[in-house]
């Protein structure tokens, strides 16, 4: 769906004009999910992509409760990383028609009051779109939630969003293939290819992928966001990539016609939404999704229980499925983007992938065909885990 522009659009900057003397030609970029689709989309604007994805649209994409956003215990230069992407998503929406993407803010009462203060004189310092609102104006914004659950007042952040990930991504590789010549090819990645010829200094350039077919698939440059499967491909090179992976379990009910949410709640017992493509009411124990634990049908049907609860007529709601998503998180909940250790290799993996990956496929594009580093990616390379040592 065609929607209304984010609170924070502005004009898009375009990239330099003057290229350096040998940009890539040829681009690699493996993974599909919406991290690799965006970098895949954003790269097909300026150079011929391949991409390579044992799941186009991704395997954590999927299981994303895919709420776009700047907010959560980040520091500031994470917080503004964000907000760019917010903005950034709204700029590709105006040129992806249909993209799933929808601005209707979230409510949040999900910390101790102290807590939720707290967060809220930081974030107004910083200037986000962040209001307070007190039970009534909290019902007035979602009569769909039963007004026993509402707290005394919660936050209520307008320029926030969610996006349907897995279509997104879709919908980028289908966008990147039909308009601008892109080539997705469904495979494993096993290794890299390398040059022969050792660099100056004794390094080797990487020039490709190989598949578990054994086809070696070339590139002036590769670019890795395979999310988990990225931290064995880079151990192949003797690299250690500092990433975990956390589990999270998500329902999903039926899809329905009514409307029941206008905004994403995250409240102090779970937080849900409602989907844009089908209807469908998805939620999680908390906000990063919840431990499954090890009965997780049970689980899901105690979830389930609590979500018909809290909504108004949610007795009406049938259930459908449970996800149990595996997300990549860096040992200190930062993005890692940028040089590998392998010249010819950059690598993007993170979460939250959903609200970062508009800003990644700009930023890291520009470096790869310009060679000029946006600042802001100074604060997330890999090679921050070695300082010190």
């Amino acid at each position: 769906m065609q929607e209304n522009p984010h609170p924070y659009l502005k004009s898009r900057p375009l990239l330099p004009q003057k290229w350096p003397s040998n940009p890539p030609s040829n681009v690699v970029v493996v993974g599909g999910g919406i991290v690799g689709a965006s970098l895949a989309w954003h790269l097909a604007h300026e150079t011929n992509v391949t991409v390579v994805a044992e799941h186009p649209g991704g395997v954590a994409t999927p299981n994303s409760f895919a709420w776009v956003n700047a907010a959560y215990d980040n520091p500031k230069f994470y917080y503004d990383f964000r907000v760019r992407s917010m903005k950034h998503w709204a700029e590709i929406a105006a040129e992806v028609p249909g993209l799933p993407l929808h601005w209707g803010g979230s409510v949040t009462w999900s910390m101790p009051p102290d807590k939720l203060e707290q967060y809220e004189k930081e974030h107004e310092a910083w200037g986000y779109d962040l209001v307070r609102v007190n039970r009534t104006e909290i019902s007035e914004i979602e009569p769909g939630f039963e007004a026993e659950y509402v707290p005394e007042w919660g936050l209520f952040a307008g320029g926030e969003g969610t996006l349907e990930a897995s279509v997104a991504a879709q919908q980028l590789l289908d966008h990147a293939v039909e308009y601008m010549g892109a080539n997705v090819i469904v495979n494993t990645v096993e290794g890299f290819v390398k040059s022969d010829a050792a660099e100056e200094d004794g390094s080797t350039k990487v020039t490709g992928i190989l598949t578990k077919d054994g086809t070696e698939i070339l590139g002036d440059h590769v670019v890795l966001a395979g999310g988990l499967g990225s931290v064995p491909l880079l151990a192949t090179e003797g690299i250690t990539l500092p990433v975990n992976g956390r589990q999270g379990m998500l329902i999903n009910t039926k899809p329905v016609a009514e409307k029941f949410l206008n905004t994403v709640i995250n409240s102090d017992q779970l937080h849900v939404r409602q989907t844009i493509d089908e209807g469908r009411i998805r939620a999680g124990a908390d906000y990063s999704g919840g431990d499954p634990g090890d009965n997780p049908q049970g689980d899901a049907d105690e979830l389930f229980d609590k979500v018909k609860a809290v909504l108004v007529g949610g007795d009406d709601l049938e259930y459908d499925y449970y996800t149990i998503g595996t997300r990549p998180d860096p040992e200190d909940g930062i993005p890692i983007l940028g040089d590998s250790g392998l010249d010819g290799l950059t690598v993007a993996v993170m979460h939250s992938g959903v609200s970062n990956a508009a800003i990644v496929g700009e930023l890291l594009t520009k470096r790869i065909m310009t060679g000029v580093s946006d600042p802001a990616l100074v604060d997330f390379q890999l090679d921050r885990f070695n300082k010190g040592e």
